[in-house]
C-alpha cells in the first residue's frame, strides 16, 4: 500500500512540473490558442520605424498666368503661356514612424522626393516663340522645356485595415508638404530651333536654367499588394516663382545653331502630378 501510495505522489508531482512548464512557455501558449497574438508577428512589426523606396511615373500639367519680360525699355506681359501636358517620373525615399498610440490614431513620415517632367511650349505661342509677320505668316518655334523638383516631404498617414500580419495597416491614406529645389531648363526648338543641329554644336536644353525654391502639397493612397510591396496612387501640387526663364521670344533662332536667340523672364509655375507607382518596405529593426 505504501509503496502505491509514494508511486501516485510521485505521479502528481511530475505532471504539476509539466503544467507549470506548459503555462511559462509562450509556445505552447500558441498551440494551444492559436488565435492568440504573436510577440513576433510574421510581417513588418508594429511600433518599428518603417523604411520603404518607391519608382513612379505619370501626368503633369504646367500652367502660368503670365510671363513677363524685362529685355525692353519697359517690362512685356504675355497672358496665358500655353504650356503642354506631358509626362513625368522619379522616385522618393522615406521612412514612417509609428505613433498612433499617442497621435490619435496617425503615423508620421518623412520622404526625399525626386521628379522630373516635360512642358514645352507649342508653335504659335504670340510674343513668346514667335510673332506674326506683315504678310501674315508666323515666324516661331517650339519652346522644349524640362522640369525637375528635389525635396524632402513631411508626411502623415492613417493606417487602415490593421492585423497581425499588417500591424501597419494593409492600406492608408496619407497627406504631405513639403518645399526643395525647383529647375527648368529651356532652349528654342521646333523648325527653326537648334535641336536639328546634326554638327553637335548646338545649346543642350540644360545650359538654359533657373533654379528657385519650390512649395509642393500632396495626398494620395497605398495599398500592399504583399507583405513589402506596396502600390500606390497620388497627387501632387507644386508652385514656384522664376526670375531667369529664357524663351527664343520672337523666333529668330535658325536651325543647326548658327543662330541661337533667347529673351529672358519672369513667370509663376503652377504644376500639377498625378503619379503611380510600387515601393518596397521594410522593417527597421532595434
Amino acid at each position: 500500500m505504501k509503496t502505491r501510495i509514494s508511486a501516485m505522489m510521485c505521479l502528481l508531482c511530475v505532471l504539476g512540473s509539466a503544467d507549470l512548464t506548459w503555462a511559462e512557455d509562450p509556445y505552447s501558449q500558441r498551440v494551444a490558442d492559436p488565435y492568440a497574438l504573436s510577440p513576433d508577428p510574421p510581417t513588418m512589426s508594429s511600433g518599428t520605424p518603417e523604411l520603404y523606396f518607391s519608382f513612379l511615373t505619370g501626368y503633369a500639367n504646367t500652367s502660368s498666368t503670365d510671363a513677363t519680360f524685362t529685355d525692353g525699355t519697359q517690362p512685356t506681359v504675355v497672358k496665358d503661356v500655353d504650356y503642354r501636358k506631358n509626362f513625368s517620373l522619379g522616385g522618393n525615399a522615406g521612412i514612417w514612424f509609428p505613433t498612433r498610440n499617442k497621435l490619435w490614431g496617425f503615423d508620421l513620415g518623412v520622404e526625399l522626393t525626386g521628379f522630373l517632367w516635360q512642358a514645352d511650349v507649342g508653335w504659335r505661342q504670340e510674343n513668346f516663340n514667335g510673332v506674326t509677320l506683315p504678310d501674315g505668316s508666323f515666324q516661331g518655334t517650339t519652346t522644349e522645356v524640362q522640369g525637375l523638383y528635389i525635396g524632402p516631404n513631411f508626411l502623415v498617414r492613417y493606417p487602415m485595415a490593421i492585423s497581425e500580419a499588417y500591424p501597419n495597416g494593409r492600406w492608408f491614406p496619407y497627406v504631405g508638404i513639403g518645399v526643395g529645389m525647383h529647375q527648368m531648363a529651356m532652349r528654342p526648338g521646333g523648325s527653326r530651333g537648334v535641336n536639328g543641329d546634326i554638327t553637335g554644336t548646338g545649346n543642350p536644353i540644360t545650359d538654359q536654367r533657373d533654379t528657385t525654391v519650390g512649395f509642393l502639397g500632396m495626398g494620395g493612397v497605398k495599398a500592399h499588394l504583399f507583405k513589402y510591396v506596396a502600390a500606390f496612387a497620388e497627387a501632387k501640387y507644386v508652385h514656384a516663382h522664376h526670375d531667369g526663364l529664357t524663351t527664343d521670344r520672337f523666333g529668330l533662332s535658325t536651325p543647326f545653331g548658327a543662330n541661337l536667340t533667347v529673351n529672358q523672364y519672369s513667370s509663376s509655375i503652377d504644376t500639377i502630378f498625378v503619379h503611380a507607382g510600387l515601393s518596397l518596405h521594410f522593417d527597421v529593426k532595434p
